[in-house]
């Protein structure tokens, strides 16, 4: 993991704490349900757009793991960077999904069992801080999404502008 991807989590994670912190005398698990389920349609959602996405866009990065002895190295540092992005994008909202799961699990027992605690209030902050944390990992995948796919726009123009080029120059 570089340095810039470990700053963008405790960035992350400091938000996180900062915004449960000033919601934890007013928010309740009542009104996380809609952000929880908005969360969860959304990381299923890009997690399947971006897993589609792979498999179809770059087959010889499946058949690599299908097949590895007619695996073939996959072209070029862009497609590279551009597979990379797609499954950490794939990564986050698994990771997020496994989150929500874990948060419904837990969450029950945890107000049952420690409801008239003295850390209470503290536990609710890490609730909130949780939520928080997994809907800015969820944001960031969504705008990896949004930047490969500009980035697929660009390569498209780029090799018709080529083309067009060549074609010019045949002529």
């Amino acid at each position: 993991m570089k340095l810039k991807d470990i700053l963008i989590q405790v960035a992350f994670l400091l938000i996180s704490v900062a915004f449960a912190y000033l919601g934890s005398e007013f928010i309740t698990l009542e009104n996380l349900k809609n952000v929880i389920v908005t969360l969860q349609n959304v990381s299923a959602a890009v997690f399947t757009l971006a897993g589609i996405w792979v498999a179809y866009s770059y087959p010889e990065a499946i058949s690599r793991f299908t097949n590895p002895e007619k695996f073939s190295l996959i072209k070029g540092v862009e497609q590279t960077n551009r597979i990379r992005s797609l499954v950490l994008t794939i990564f986050s909202s698994a990771l997020v999904l496994v989150g929500i799961v874990i948060f419904n699990l837990i969450t029950p027992y945890v107000q049952y069992l420690l409801k008239d605690s003295s850390y209470y209030s503290i536990i609710r902050t890490v609730g909130i801080t949780t939520i928080n944390y997994l809907a800015l990992i969820q944001l960031q995948a969504i705008i990896r999404i949004m930047s490969n796919n500009l980035e697929f726009i660009y390569s498209l123009m780029k090799v018709k502008a080529e083309n067009e080029a060549h074609d010019d120059l045949s002529k």
